[in-house]
C-alpha cells in the first residue's frame, strides 16, 4: 500500500514541480516556517493564559488570537502536504514523520474538545480569576502537543527512513 502510494504521488505534477522548481521548497519552506511562528506565538500565549498566568487579563482577552493560530495551522497543513507530495519517500518510511502526525492529530483534538465544551465558558471568565482545572489540562495538552509536533518534525532529516 506505501509503496503503491509513494509511486503515485511521486508520479504528479505537483510532486514533480516540488523537486525540480528550485525556489518552491524554499518558499514554501519560508510560508512554513511563518505558520509556526503565527501558530506558536499565538496559540502559546493563550495557552499560558488557560494555565493560569497572566491572570490580568481576561481570557476572552485573548480568545482572538486563537484566529491567528488557525491561520498558521492552515499554512502548515498546505505547506506540509506540499512537502508530503514533493517527497513522500522522505516521509511515509520516517517513524518522526509518524510521531509527528500522532502528536497533530492530538493537538487537533485538545482544539476541538476545547471549542465544543469549554468555548463558551472561557468567554465569560474574568481577570484576576484562576483558570480551572479543565482549562489548565487543555493549555498544557496543546503547549505539550504543539511542542512534541515541533520536535518530531526537526527530528525527520535527523532520523531518517527506519522502516
Amino acid at each position: 500500500m506505501a509503496t503503491a502510494t509513494i509511486a503515485f504521488l511521486k508520479s504528479t505534477w505537483l510532486s514533480h514541480q516540488m523537486v525540480t522548481q528550485p525556489w518552491l521548497w524554499p518558499i514554501c519552506e519560508t510560508f512554513h516556517f511563518i505558520g509556526l511562528a503565527l501558530l506558536i506565538g499565538a496559540a502559546g500565549v493563550f495557552d499560558l493564559r488557560l494555565l493560569g498566568f497572566m491572570r490580568r487579563i481576561p481570557v476572552s482577552a485573548i480568545a482572538p488570537m486563537r484566529q491567528w493560530a488557525a491561520l498558521g495551522v492552515l499554512i502548515n497543513l498546505v505547506t506540509g502536504v506540499l512537502f508530503f507530495i514533493g517527497a513522500p519517500d522522505q516521509y511515509m518510511t520516517n517513524p518522526a514523520w509518524w510521531a509527528k502526525v500522532a502528536f497533530l492529530a492530538v493537538a487537533m483534538l485538545n482544539i476541538a474538545w476545547f471549542e465544543t465544551r469549554l468555548g463558551k465558558r472561557m468567554l465569560t471568565l474574568p481577570a484576576h480569576i484562576d483558570t480551572p482545572v479543565s482549562f489548565k489540562v487543555a493549555g498544557a495538552v496543546s503547549i505539550a502537543s504543539w511542542a512534541l509536533v515541533l520536535y518530531w518534525g526537526r527530528m525527520l532529516p535527523f532520523i531518517g527512513n527506519a522502516f
